[in-house]
Order: C-alpha cells, then sequence, then structure tokens
C-alpha cells in the first residue's frame, strides 16, 4: 500500500526554519566582519601605494609630488606641479572613512619628505580599522 503522506508536517517546517533562523544569526554577523576587514585591508593597501607613487613621481619628474588624503571626501590623491596624477576613491569604492594627522606630504626629487614626520593616515570602516604611518624619509608601516 503507498504512503499517501506527501510534504512535510508543521513541526517539521517549524523545526527546520528554527535551524535556519540560528545558523543565519551566527553567520551574517561573521561576514559583515569580513568585509569590513577586507575592505580595510584593501584601503590601507591603496594609501601604501599611493604614498610610492607619489614619492616615484617626484624622483621620475624631477619635481616635488605630493601625497594628499581628504577625508572629507574619502579621497587620496598625487599631485605636482598643479596637475592631478592620480585619484582613489576610498570612500566609494570601498567605503570606508579616513582621518590623516596631515592632509598632504610634498616629496622631493630625491625623495624626501616634506612634513612627513610620523604621519599616519587611519583607514577605518564598522568596528576595523587600520594606521598607516609614514616616515619623513617615506617609508612606510602599517599596523595591521
Amino acid at each position: 500500500m503507498p504512503d499517501l503522506r506527501r510534504g512535510a508536517s508543521l513541526a517539521e517546517l517549524l523545526i527546520t526554519l528554527s535551524i535556519l533562523g540560528v545558523l543565519t544569526s551566527i553567520a551574517v554577523p561573521r561576514a559583515s566582519q569580513l568585509a569590513d576587514r577586507v575592505s580595510v585591508k584593501g584601503a590601507a593597501q591603496d594609501v601604501v601605494a599611493t604614498i610610492a607613487t607619489a614619492r616615484a613621481a617626484a624622483g621620475r619628474r624631477g619635481a616635488y609630488a605630493s601625497f594628499v588624503a581628504d577625508p572629507r571626501t574619502g579621497q587620496l590623491r598625487v599631485v605636482s606641479g598643479g596637475e592631478v596624477l592620480l585619484v582613489r576613491y576610498l570612500a566609494q569604492t570601498r567605503g570606508v572613512k579616513i582621518e590623516a594627522s596631515r592632509e598632504s606630504v610634498t616629496f622631493a626629487p630625491g625623495g624626501l619628505g616634506w612634513g612627513a614626520a610620523n604621519t599616519t593616515v587611519i583607514v577605518s570602516r564598522g568596528t576595523r580599522s587600520d594606521t598607516v604611518v609614514m616616515s619623513r624619509l617615506g617609508r612606510v608601516r602599517t599596523a595591521w
């Protein structure tokens, strides 16, 4: 005789939905934390790369080049001779906020930074933040 019972009972559906709810409540915050960590780390790497680009542009052009961090717009720029060489939109592309102890650091053609002594750029999103510190010589270290 064939089993006429088809589908699931109400109790089985409630148990299944309860298990899914518990798993979702565990997974969603972790996914959010992971997204924050990835965004902040990528943005900190963008800061390091932009500083290196400014220093290299000064040497390559034989002219002063500046690294500019604009916390209001969340942008990083490299400027030399009034010309904008590079723009990175961290707030728009990575969803992070930036804070800087100095909004600009200028590199001489020899690579030495003017106003760079222990300049810090803090990149943050959610509960995650990373700090990039630049020495006067243009050396960069991160506190990841």
